[in-house]
């Protein structure tokens, strides 16, 4: 039988899996142009510096 507070524990569980292991989002200075204080010569090369994750948000690169 399932109580309350197995529930509790998986709810929790669950929850601090998902906050804990999202990516970094994708800092400002690797989203702007040089001219606007950032790294990017172009708007194309945020690539070099960031990916898409599933929900369309850009994530730092692993080792930036």
């Amino acid at each position: 039988m399932i109580t309350t507070v197995n529930l509790l524990i998986v709810g929790v569980a669950l929850f601090s899996y998902f906050a804990f292991s999202s990516p970094e989002p994708c800092p400002r200075k690797y989203r702007v142009l040089q001219e606007e204080g950032g790294k990017l010569a172009i708007s194309a090369d945020i690539h070099r510096y960031c990916e898409l994750d599933y929900g369309g948000r850009f994530v730092l690169k692993e080792g930036q």
